[in-house]
């Protein structure tokens, strides 16, 4: 036993020199031999975490670093450093997330649509035909364009026009501006372009049109939900890295109840949403003190 805890007594004093992850890594295997060796006993029934010695307690508070504490103290501290680290590597994941949805939520490459192209016109009709396959035999929107199924249709060459849709759905272009006697012929069957009236001929241009104005304002809403959406996501990102933030001070309390040292780390500050990191790239940099403890 005396020997593991030399050992421990050598990684303490080397701590300094390697990577935290390494660190606990190892602490945490020199943890898993002790309770092995010692049969598991409780942590409260353990000599090698508690001591009854009264001069080893008031030799650790006479001291600002663990690193010069005893190893019991020091496994004691390990697993919440541990935790530490862990919600600051969880803050660095969302961060990517925030910075994703604020890019998408200060996007400035969309527009309306203000001039419908051959490929707009296209998805415009696939988007009509998609919302009328109850009129389609098989239930599939390609049909109301001619084709066995809407998988068809996407070939090189779109079948989505309207040309396609006056041969082949013209039916139920009828039913939606058809006189009233072309609306029941239509519901039972068939209609073909010469029984038109003159008056449901000359509608023909203005529903085409109608289409494409649906098409646009869809595509509006979408966009608008998108950003609503964009928004919404930063909020929620933001209120997550401050919730992270709060179990990283939690944590930093449980080691100074320990009287255990706290290092400096990456940080977000709520009041300017900013999140601070080492220059070194260290998330958890054991060679200052936090600069969290200057602002508690």
């Amino acid at each position: 036993m005396e020997n593991l805890q030399s050992l421990m007594s050598c990684l303490d004093e080397i701590s300094s020199q390697i990577p935290d992850g390494i660190y606990l890594k190892m602490a945490d295997q020199m943890k898993r031999v002790h309770d092995h060796m010692n049969g598991n006993k409780p942590i409260h029934e353990d000599t090698f975490y508690y001591s009854d010695d009264d001069s080893v307690l008031e030799s650790d508070n006479d001291s600002d670093s663990d690193f010069e504490a005893s190893p019991p103290r020091r496994v004691l501290i390990t697993p919440i450093r541990n935790q530490l680290l862990d919600y600051v590597k969880k803050m660095h994941e969302e961060y990517k997330v925030l910075m994703k949805w604020e890019k998408e939520a200060r996007r400035t490459d969309w527009t309306p649509i203000k001039r419908m192209t051959a490929f707009r016109k296209t998805q415009a009709i696939k988007l009509w035909c998609e919302k009328n396959t109850r009129w389609a035999s098989g239930g599939e929107a390609g049909e109301l364009v001619g084709y066995l199924s809407t998988a068809a249709v996407n070939g090189p060459t779109s079948g989505w026009t309207w040309k396609n849709l006056m041969e082949n759905g013209l039916r139920t272009i009828v039913l939606e501006i058809g006189t009233e006697e072309e609306i029941i012929r239509a519901q039972r069957g068939f209609v073909y372009y010469d029984d038109l009236s003159l008056k449901t001929i000359q509608k023909l241009p203005a529903f085409e049109k109608k289409i494409h104005d649906d098409y646009k304002e869809e595509c509006q809403r979408n966009m608008t939900e998108y950003f609503n959406n964009a928004k919404l996501k930063v909020v929620e990102s933001k209120a997550e890295m401050s919730r992270l933030e709060m179990l990283c001070m939690e944590t930093e309390v449980k080691l100074r109840e320990l009287d255990a040292t706290v290092y400096g780390r990456d940080y977000w500050e709520s009041a300017t949403n900013e999140f601070w990191v080492c220059e070194n790239g260290r998330m958890v940099d054991i060679g200052l003190v936090a600069r969290v403890e200057r602002r508690l």
